[in-house]
């Protein structure tokens, strides 16, 4: 998977090129712009995908010649070890038997949780290939003797695929730009023999010749699924425009991702993809895509045990989905083809809630809301879906809406009503204190017309305080400022407000207080060498200047601002505004603010 740059620093070495041009969309090739939404179409509905990471990696299983290796990406493996291609050929080739395999297994359990199409590694970064490729260099070389590695008279990616399409999935093929063992390729290992005057245009024709075999051999392809480029290292570099050009030709309805050109995020391509962290406001105007793992390691790790709860999981998919993203969960089936029991339970259970609330996912669109206390929401024409993770104490659902709401119920029992109540907040659902079904609860509203979305105001904790986090914040301007998130190296980072140089930019909290009195004002930021400067924060008659000062050592950190008093007049206002201004920086930008806590005294 993308960007272990730094170790990939160290253990490759590189053939460099010059920087490329930013692209045109699609490198300017006609077919892809003009058939984009078409294409997209079953995309955006299905929401819901497998990715499977199997290669010749997965007979390692996280360890080389008895050692083993914590890092989180074990298809990894050979740069963790910096192992030979020759001698790493020569170890695992013999131990991928698939022995156990059964593509059908694969395929029964990825509809069972509800999936709707998938995308297997038909090569990875290694260069060795699970479909049959004929291109000369794979029949028969001297450095591994061939990148087939499908045991004999099989062809695994084409048995996987088959599967899918008879179990009624949409089918991908990941494949790889890099390749660690190809003499002309532009990255290989230092432990390898070297080549003198490696000739790119070669391996740009293997390239060629790998995707068509992938297009034209294996019937109907619903995506092409490419891992990865850099600055440096993108677009016709790999010879995309002739790829595209042909690709589109041979199959008409396929999708492409944005990963033959830098950046996880970029808006080339059919879809974004932001690899195991959510952006914390999805990627408005774009389609994109998670993909997660239900452990750490995207490839098999025998050692890797920190597989995700049920709750845990379900947040990040339901999450995904809110925002207007498609959640891709991954697999890594073992060398005999095992997918890890654990994997498996994890499926199932998230089968079993879709079972009964698919309605939920399928064919919705992002939540109208801001962030909500208690969980998600999706939407279709004329219905909202509130999937609640952390109901209140007393059943009484807020919901920042004034439309009318013809009815309310829970899915899975459409025949009771739930009651509906109209406040200043909005509407107040009350919750059955009987639900057993599958976790979260999904509550659906019938509405008319779009929802019409009330300011969101932050409430005050049962213990008197007002937590006031970079997801509920509103933020003024457009010179720079705006929310930072989880990256793929650091996925439980808390959301930020980031990236704020400029004191026409500013950010501000709506909230409704419970009492008045003195309350300490503490700011939570990250910390670093080149990140601080003065803020002023305002409440009613209060204002307070803080510094938000540097540290060698990153981390988040927090400072205590000053005191505020609210008024007990203040307590009758339908909402307060804390206001947050630049007065100066010091460094790159103001520090990342991850918080605001008002502590009643």
């Amino acid at each position: 998977m993308k960007k272990v740059t730094v170790m990939l620093a160290l253990l490759l070495t590189a053939g460099r090129v010059s920087a490329q041009v930013e692209s045109k969309p699609y490198e300017g090739v006609p077919g892809w712009a003009e058939t984009k939404d078409q294409r997209m179409k079953w995309f955006n509905d299905a929401r819901f995908g497998m990715f499977i990471h199997w290669g010749l990696y997965s007979a390692a299983g996280g360890s080389w010649k008895g050692k083993q290796y914590p890092q989180h990406y074990a298809e990894w493996i050979q740069t963790w070890a910096q192992a030979p291609s020759k001698e790493y050929a020569e170890e695992l080739k013999p131990k991928f038997t698939a022995s156990k395999f059964n593509a059908s297994d694969w395929a029964n359990l990825a509809k069972e949780a509800g999936m709707k199409y998938m995308v297997i590694t038909s090569r990875h970064h290694e260069g060795f290939s699970i479909f049959n490729s004929k291109q000369p260099y794979s029949l028969n070389n001297n450095i591994t003797g061939g990148t087939n590695i499908s045991p004999k008279g099989r062809d695994l990616y084409g048995e996987t695929v088959a599967a899918f399409k008879k179990a009624g999935l949409k089918t991908g093929a990941y494949y790889s730009l890099l390749d660690w063992q190809h003499p002309d390729s532009y990255d290989k290992f230092a432990t390898n023999p070297p080549k003198e005057n490696p000739n790119h245009e070669a391996y740009k024709d293997y390239l060629y010749g790998q995707i068509k075999e992938l297009a034209n051999n294996y019937g109907k392809m619903d995506i092409l699924w490419l891992d990865y480029s850099s600055k440096d290292r993108q677009g016709e570099t790999w010879g995309t425009k002739r790829i595209l050009t042909d690709l589109i030709k041979w199959q008409p309805g396929i999708l492409v991702n944005n990963r033959f050109w830098d950046g996880l995020e970029n808006k080339n391509g059919d879809m974004g993809t932001p690899e195991k962290y959510v952006p914390p406001t999805g990627l408005p105007g774009m389609n994109w895509e998670v993909s997660h793992t239900t452990n750490e390691s995207y490839g098999y790790s025998a050692h890797d045990k920190n597989w995700k709860s049920y709750d845990k999981m379900m947040r990040l998919f339901i999450e995904t989905v809110s925002k207007g993203g498609n959640f891709l969960l991954n697999v890594g089936p073992d060398a005999e083809g095992v997918i890890p029991e654990p994997a498996v339970a994890i499926l199932k259970q998230i089968g079993t809630w879709m079972k009964v609330n698919n309605e939920a996912i399928y064919g919705t669109t992002a939540s109208p809301f801001q962030p909500l206390d208690w969980g998600y929401a999706t939407q279709k024409p004329g219905k909202l879906y509130l999937e609640v993770f952390d109901a209140p104490k007393d059943g009484a659902l807020e919901v920042p809406l004034s439309n009318a709401v013809s009815k309310a119920y829970v899915l899975g029992a459409k025949g009771k009503s739930l009651v509906v109540k109209t406040t200043a907040k909005g509407k107040v659902v009350q919750l059955p204190t009987d639900f057993s079904g599958p976790q979260p609860m999904v509550v659906v509203l019938a509405i008319n017309g779009t929802p019409k979305v009330l300011n969101n105001r932050v409430s005050s904790l049962a213990d008197g305080r007002m937590v006031l986090t970079a997801n509920q914040a509103k933020l003024i301007g457009n010179a720079g400022i705006k929310l930072k998130g989880a990256s793929t190296h650091d996925p439980n980072r808390p959301n930020t407000i980031a990236f704020w140089n400029n004191k026409s930019d500013a950010a501000y909290w709506d909230m409704k207080v419970q009492r008045p009195g003195k309350y300490k004002v503490m700011i939570n930021y990250f910390a670093n060498a080149n990140t601080g400067g003065e803020l002023s924060i305002s409440l009613e008659k209060n204002t307070l200047n803080c510094v938000i000062p540097a540290a060698e050592s990153p981390g988040f950190k927090t400072v205590e601002a000053g005191v505020m008093d609210i008024s007990q007049q203040a307590i009758g206002a339908e909402s307060l505004r804390l206001q947050l201004k630049l007065l100066n920086v010091k460094g790159q930008s103001m520090a990342e603010i991850s918080s605001i806590t008002l502590i009643p005294g």
